[in-house]
């Protein structure tokens, strides 16, 4: 298990992480010491628990935006793919019409000519 120590807010945490996820927890701690830093010239310094809830409530409603955004998106590609199969069916639907007409029709020549070639 691998140890990286990130700053929040000027304090310093080490955190255990997996081996190969240093670079991400490191990018990870400085984009919430970048929030705790905004929330601090924001509000002042009100204390790192409050600036760290205050950092959590910010990044979750993003969050709650960020799933509504995805799960909108997926709505729409789900319509969008339910109505080119529809689509796609009723093509399929027009084309097996336009065969069976055509066959009929090439059997009823057939039988003309059938008819033709008997009396003769």
């Amino acid at each position: 298990m691998a140890k990286v120590n990130i700053t929040v807010n000027g304090r310093r945490y080490a955190l255990g992480c997996d081996d190969g996820e240093e670079d991400r927890l490191m990018v990870l701690g400085q984009k919430l010491d970048k929030r705790i830093k905004d929330l601090a010239n924001q509000f002042g310094q009100i204390g790192d628990l409050r600036l760290l809830v205050m950092a959590g409530i910010t990044m979750m409603d993003e969050l709650e935006d960020t799933d509504q955004l995805v799960e909108q998106k997926a709505e729409r590609l789900a319509s969008d793919v339910r109505k080119a199969s529809e689509d796609a069916v009723s093509a399929a639907r027009r084309q097996q019409e336009q065969a069976a007409s055509g066959l009929v029709e090439a059997a009823e020549r057939i039988e003309r000519l059938a008819e033709k070639l008997s009396r003769a």
